[in-house]
């Protein structure tokens, strides 16, 4: 059977529709609750609308017999998820999706367990649910259809660029953060007992060293003694203002910090919806840890509405 482009348009449109619906579904099921899957924040799969199109195209003229529409579609559809797991990895770094636990699988692209049932599910789809689709797609009335179509790759399209654009800004995001949060310890870091007792203590040490080597100085020492211990009260109030002022100037910096981090964290629907539907990200060896903290981030906030 041969297409249109007005055909094609809709089948692609109407299975990327299709597509997230089944993702959706499985999701909800394994992980109990409902999560925007896919690449883009429409409820569109745009991979699985080029699947069945490419099988359609391609091996609907021979439906009849199964295992070449098998087998031929367990390596069409294998072959696009390993293509755009690929692609995306070495865009964005790490796995989206990640299959190496899975027996039989080639670079944790792809495994024999989902491409047997991506194959199962297309058989389904070419015996069972396209000719339905096809009649609902003749069934629209071309003076409608040739102006919805386009207008729904428009909005497919300008969701894709923003899409992209959100996660192009990702590396200077986690940059940004990572900064942050290293500026936020080094602060942590000055407000602890350590950075302020231990060169007293050390101090103290030299001191006790060069009495040892010189002990005509400690003589002179005792003569001072009276007048410091006379003035300590004085000095230790003095101390002790500095050191509050500074734990305080330190403690304001370090608030401001912790709320322009949070500020940065919460930015970004694409960033969080991304963030949540895919859990291998959080496994990545570039950005897992900054996804981690972002999932922690997003969770913590949800939990306080």
């Amino acid at each position: 059977m041969s297409y249109s482009l007005y055909q094609m348009g809709w089948i692609l449109m109407i299975y990327s529709v299709l597509g997230w619906c089944v993702e959706v579904a499985y999701a909800a099921v394994h992980r109990g609750c409902f999560v925007n899957r896919g690449f883009l924040n429409g409820p569109v799969c745009p991979i699985y609308g080029y699947g069945i199109l490419i099988v359609v195209l391609v091996l609907e003229p021979v439906k009849d017999n199964f295992a070449l529409l098998f087998f031929g579609s367990m390596v069409l559809t294998s072959a696009l998820e390993f293509l755009i797991g690929f692609i995306m990895e070495r865009f964005f770094k790490d796995k989206w999706w990640d299959y190496s636990n899975n027996p039989f699988n080639i670079k944790g692209y792809i495994c024999l367990e989902f491409s047997v049932i991506w194959a199962l599910g297309c058989v389904l789809v070419v015996d069972v649910v396209h000719p339905g689709i096809m009649e609902f797609i003749n069934a629209i009335p071309y003076s409608l259809g040739r102006w919805l179509l386009p207008l729904l790759f428009v909005i497919l399209a300008a969701d894709g660029i923003i899409t992209l654009w959100a996660l192009l800004k990702l590396p200077k995001r986690f940059k940004a953060m990572e900064e942050l949060e290293r500026a936020i310890h080094g602060l942590s870091d000055a407000m602890g007992e350590n950075l302020i007792y231990k060169p007293v203590e050390k101090n103290i040490e030299r001191l006790q060293s060069f009495e040892e080597k010189h002990p005509e100085m400690a003589e002179k020492k005792q003569e001072y003694t009276k007048d410091i211990l006379d003035k300590r009260s004085e000095i230790n109030d003095r101390v002790k203002e500095r050191e509050d002022a500074g734990r305080a100037a330190l403690r304001e910096k370090r608030a401001e910090l912790e709320q322009r981090l949070s500020e940065l964290r919460g930015k970004g629907f694409v960033q969080r919806r991304i963030t949540m539907a895919y859990p291998k990200l959080l496994e990545g060896r570039h950005n897992g840890g900054n996804f981690r903290k972002l999932k922690e981030h997003y969770e913590s906030r949800k939990g306080k509405k």
